[in-house]
């Protein structure tokens, strides 16, 4: 993958992925990220299937019609947010227009053990960033190694895939705020159980690139207004968007503790060839 690494300047950008158009993006009103799975290329010629998998940047600027679209046209009966208590608490989900619909909260990590996605405040997040000797990209690679490590990321993912096990039917969404790293860790997991090939992985978890840039551009509108854009931009790409950098930094930090992914699911997760199996079965076509 190591010929894959883009200029940490700008953006990484996915390739397509044969049978998966647009990477499963559901165009709704308040929720930019919103991606269902199912089309993705996976293991024994099979494909996920459609609604059942779903992944999404924050819901709480959801409308009432994005609600009824991803609980009535994507079946979506499951949710789960991967955010901090204090993200929650600023910006909740809507669950007033979530009836019926089980909602599980599975924080990743804590404000206090990783010192950025402090209550979804992106000035104080970046802010946090620069202040890391200059190196933002490394800061953020170091937070994908602690997701994944940590006892607190573990007992989330853990729960995470067990839950999925329990999901006859239906579609569950999980989220955290851009539906970048939590999210797109999670989706890495539940993508490499399910045997999709390692470039679509990188493609999927690169996507979310293409469906936050018009949040990027008012997070620098803002920067600029409040004087302290000059120069920021390297920050502003390392915070807002997803690079090949963390994706490989996380598979280098599993492989460094665990020799392997595949190691990773079984001890750090007992999610064995049995449980991965019976995925396979709920969730392919």
């Amino acid at each position: 993958m190591t010929d894959r690494l883009e200029t940490f300047c700008a953006p990484s950008e996915p390739h397509d992925i044969p049978g998966f158009r647009n990477f499963g993006h559901i165009g709704l009103h308040g929720v930019s990220n919103a991606r269902d799975l199912g089309g993705m290329p996976a293991a024994d010629g099979r494909r996920i299937a459609r609604r059942r998998l779903v992944r999404s940047s924050a819901l709480h600027d959801a409308t009432p019609e994005d609600m009824k679209q991803l609980m009535h046209m994507h079946g979506v009966d499951c949710v789960i947010d991967l955010r901090t208590d204090a993200e929650i608490e600023k910006d909740p989900d809507p669950k007033p227009l979530m009836q019926g619909v089980k909602y599980l909260h599975l924080p990743v990590f804590t404000v206090e053990a990783i010192g950025i996605t402090s209550g979804g405040n992106p000035v104080r997040d970046l802010r946090a960033a620069m202040d890391y000797a200059g190196k933002p990209y490394e800061m953020i690679e170091e937070l994908y190694a602690k997701s994944m490590l940590g006892e607190q990321g573990i007992a989330a993912y853990k729960e995470f895939m067990h839950d999925l096990l329990g999901e006859a039917k239906g579609a569950t969404l999980w989220h955290c705020t851009q539906g970048k790293d939590r999210t797109g860790m999670a989706a890495v997991l539940v993508e490499y159980v399910l045997g999709v090939p390692m470039e679509y992985i990188l493609d999927d978890y690169l996507a979310t690139n293409l469906f936050v840039r018009g949040w990027v551009e008012a997070l620098r509108s803002f920067l600029a207004d409040k004087g302290f854009a000059r120069g920021i931009d390297d920050d502003v790409n390392a915070y807002a968007f997803a690079n090949t950098r963390y994706f490989e930094a996380m598979f280098a930090a599993i492989a460094n503790s665990y020799g392997s992914m595949d190691n990773y699911l079984v001890r750090a997760l007992d999610f064995g060839p049995d449980k991965q199996e019976a995925l396979r079965e709920l969730y392919l076509v």
